[in-house]
């Protein structure tokens, strides 16, 4: 991402919108502390706003859909029960949770962005480490190896997809005049992938000292094959938790929720519309996707 961005801005980012959003920098401002290392998330992104910029924008979104949210379905109350208090009391509850959400998970989004780059990058890791070993290890220079690898050919069966774009940016690098070493460590600081890191350090140490590259490369093959297998078997012991907090949060609790409505209403003598009941099934479907989107969250990118 190369501009300007905020996740589920109703308007785009340009000079008459950044007059509303330097309303809401003090805001901003006042929030940073909290959020400490948003800055360095912006910057692996892309993203050109400051933190504090960034923060007034997710203010400024959040704010906005609790407004529309909020007016829209008061109306939809008041047309379909005008004396009903509980609507109102639902939509407002509502429009809080969707308010609520945007804003988590618009702080969320760098982090998710950064996460997603680092698994493409560790999707292909130990074919393209392999890859350099073979070479390497055939008498190519490890810059040539570089090279080779960085070639795209736009079909992922024939490059290694993020790590050849990144492979090509330490090719540029080195061919603009950057040392080597320098560029292998300027990659490393670029990409939050901890096994990309590791092997762009072994390979700076490895060139800076002299060694011989093709048996780092072997003993980093060794450690990501047995760190893919961890990766497994940690997935696999973290599915149960989820699966029984999915059967409470999907399963019961809206159907506890739905008893005990049913129960105050009549208890309290507040009339249950269909707004209410259609509040309840959304709030299942969004519980349903955010736990099916941490699912595929939690699952480890492999390459055995």
């Amino acid at each position: 991402m190369s501009k300007p961005f905020i996740p589920f801005a109703p308007l785009p980012l340009n000079r008459s919108t950044q007059r509303i959003l330097n309303g809401f920098c003090p805001l901003g401002a006042s929030l940073k502390p909290l959020f400490p290392g948003l800055g360095k998330e912006l910057d692996e992104t892309g993203n050109q706003l400051t933190a504090t910029e960034y923060l007034a924008g997710v203010i400024a979104t959040s704010i906005f859909y609790f407004a529309v949210t909020f007016l829209v379905m008061l109306y939809a109350a008041y047309a379909f029960s005008p004396s009903s208090d509980g609507a109102k009391m639902v939509a407002l509850a509502f429009s809080f949770v969707l308010a609520i959400f945007t804003f988590g998970y618009s702080l969320l989004y760098p982090r998710l962005l950064v996460q997603r780059a680092s698994k493409d990058i560790e999707r292909n890791l130990l074919f393209a480490t392999r890859h350099l070993m073979i070479q390497t290890s055939a008498g190519v220079p490890l810059f040539e190896s570089i090279v080779s690898i960085s070639e795209n050919y736009n079909d992922p069966k024939l490059d290694y997809g993020a790590i050849s774009a990144e492979f090509g940016k330490i090719a540029k690098e080195v061919r603009g005049g950057a040392e080597l070493t320098q560029a292998l460590e300027d990659s490393a600081a670029r990409i939050a992938s901890d096994d990309y890191r590791r092997l762009m350090w072994q390979l700076a140490n490895a060139n800076k000292a002299g060694a011989n590259v093709g048996f780092v490369l072997r003993q980093m093959m060794s450690y990501l094959s047995e760190e893919q297998k961890v990766k497994i078997k940690d997935y696999g012991s973290q599915l149960s938790p989820i699966a029984i907090f999915y059967m409470l949060v999907c399963v019961i609790a809206p159907t506890m929720g739905i008893i005990f409505l049913v129960i105050i209403s009549s208890l309290a003598s507040i009339t249950i519309t269909w707004l209410m009941l259609g509040m309840v099934l959304v709030i299942s479907l969004v519980a349903q996707v955010v736990f099916i989107g941490l699912i595929k969250s939690k699952r480890p990118v492999v390459a055995i």
